[in-house]
């Protein structure tokens, strides 16, 4: 019982240690490619939301301005000195 235990644990570390074989087979220039890749796509995200955000208080700020245009003219005894 106890040496299949320990073939299983040494198969399992072994199959660890080819898992990350392909990112240790990667040459330095590939690596600094794929960073340089992942910080424009988190940099293009990043604008993304950003443009988002000021599209959403754009659309808030003009709601606004429209409300303000066309709210009615208050009826019945305005507020005021009287004569």
């Amino acid at each position: 019982m106890r040496t299949s235990s320990l073939s299983v644990l040494s198969l399992a570390a072994l199959a660890a240690g080819f898992a990350s074989a392909p990112a240790m087979a990667q040459s330095p220039g590939t690596r600094s490619l794929n960073e340089t890749n992942d910080r424009l796509a988190t940099q293009s995200e990043i604008r993304g939301v950003r443009h988002q955000q000021q599209f959403e208080n754009n659309q808030i700020r003009m709601q606004m301005q429209r409300n303000e245009i066309t709210r009615p003219a208050p009826i019945g005894p305005s507020i005021g000195p009287r004569r």
